[in-house]
């Protein structure tokens, strides 16, 4: 005869134990697929996995531009243009507010990209415009440079959003202490919020020297 002690013995060795840390197999699914999801947003934002990628402006139309000395202050200028292109793709960010007169922009908006390779062709010969005044002795030049783009209306009214945005305190993109000799490439970002243009329209860009001296201004 099974007493009561003992039947309570039995039914306590037949139990499964309790485990703190064991999952249902829905609460399994929804961490993998919440883990999937992070994986996700984190390749799209810092990889640029699925992100558009920049594509040339296609239009057989539009006018290459010319290698040059680039003016400055009405006068040719050290600072030559060794090639430049233009292309239609996604802002880098972050993500500006408009704040004032200054137009915001969002990261991943379209906008237009120009990549201008320059050569700092200024010497002990022929210093940098501002040497004297500091007393420098090397060429090494600072520029800023910014593009403008044309369709057949003539220029486009377009922001140059180049980081950092907003300016300072120029719009556009920093080349620092290029020696003379040397080459770089810079990238400036051109937006619009003229939906109208489209970038099969642009027939013509140029590449504009706003500062060039042997200091940062």
């Amino acid at each position: 005869m099974v007493t009561k002690a003992q039947s309570y013995g039995t039914n306590d060795a037949q139990r499964v134990p309790h485990n703190p840390f064991h999952l249902s197999r829905n609460t399994a699914i929804a961490i993998i697929l919440l883990a999937l999801l992070i994986g996700g947003i984190i390749a799209y934002t810092e990889l640029g996995i699925l992100k558009p990628k920049a594509t040339p402006v296609n239009n057989p139309y539009i006018e290459p531009v010319a290698p040059q000395y680039l003016p400055y202050n009405e006068t040719e200028s050290s600072i030559f243009l060794s090639s430049a292109t233009i292309s239609y793709g996604p802002y880098p960010g972050p993500s500006v507010n408009q704040m004032g007169n200054t137009p915001g922009i969002k990261k991943g908006a379209l906008c237009f990209i120009v990549n201008a390779t320059i050569r700092n062709d200024y010497s002990e010969e022929n210093p940098p415009p501002d040497q004297k005044l500091f007393n420098i002795t090397n060429a090494d030049v600072s520029a800023f440079l910014t593009a403008q783009i044309f369709n057949t209306q003539g220029q486009v009214n377009a922001t140059d959003v180049t980081l950092p945005y907003p300016p300072v305190p120029y719009p556009g993109a920093l080349v620092g202490n290029l020696a003379s000799g040397n080459s770089t490439t810079v990238t400036i970002y051109l937006a619009t919020n003229n939906q109208d243009i489209k970038p099969q329209d642009i027939n013509r860009f140029v590449i504009i020297l706003e500062y060039v001296g042997s200091l940062p201004p």
